[in-house]
């Protein structure tokens, strides 16, 4: 059984709620500082790559095939690759900035899946993500626990509870704490690639 992530016209209507709340802030945040080659982590149905403006090169990545269609409509000639976070189909050092907008949540592996965008990011490159994470309230984080099997299973993959800060910091990476924003459990920063991953 699909979720909700696998359903274009299901998730277009649950983000189009999101950005009438506020949630089209964030997203315009991440998306508007991408520079260079881009490389648009997970692009969904494309709701940022009508977004980027012309000072980025922009490759769309998505999983799902069904997604990855709906997205033509939104690419305006950017090509789009159908593939796994956890395994790009890029040259290392392609791309100077990576974007990436509610992702890792759902990524079967986050942590591998960082580390090839470690790989594919120039030395001085930088990832651009929004997320949710798990909460720092610890009421909150232990409903986030109990609520996560169902929910995965009704969204097709998304994880309410990850640590995925931690997670983008143990695959070679360092936030910028300067550039963090954080509202509730919604997370919105760049992170710099370190000279050392780990190697796994």
């Amino acid at each position: 059984m699909r979720g909700v992530e696998q359903i274009p016209w299901l998730y277009d209507g649950y983000m189009s709620l999101m950005e009438a709340v506020g949630f089209r802030r964030w997203r315009g945040w991440v998306v508007l500082g991408a520079r260079g080659r881009t490389l648009d982590l997970g692009c969904g149905t494309g709701r940022n790559l009508r977004l980027f403006g012309e000072q980025a090169d922009v490759i769309g990545l998505e999983l799902e095939l069904c997604m990855a269609h709906r997205a033509r409509r939104r690419a305006h000639g950017r090509p789009l690759v159908v593939a796994r976070a956890e395994s790009l189909p890029f040259r290392s050092g392609a791309f100077e900035t990576v974007v990436s907008s509610l992702v890792f949540c759902s990524v079967g592996d986050p942590e591998q899946g960082l580390l090839e965008v470690h790989r594919v990011l120039v030395a001085d490159g930088r990832l651009r993500m929004l997320e949710h994470v798990r909460s720092a309230w610890a009421p909150l984080a232990r409903m986030q626990d109990l609520c996560q099997p169902l929910w995965t299973g009704v969204t097709g993959g998304c994880h309410p509870n990850r640590d995925t800060e931690g997670v983008v910091e143990r695959a070679g990476f360092t936030i910028d704490r300067s550039s963090r924003r954080a509202r509730g459990t919604m997370r919105c920063f760049t992170a710099a690639p370190r000279a050392d991953p780990p190697i796994r």
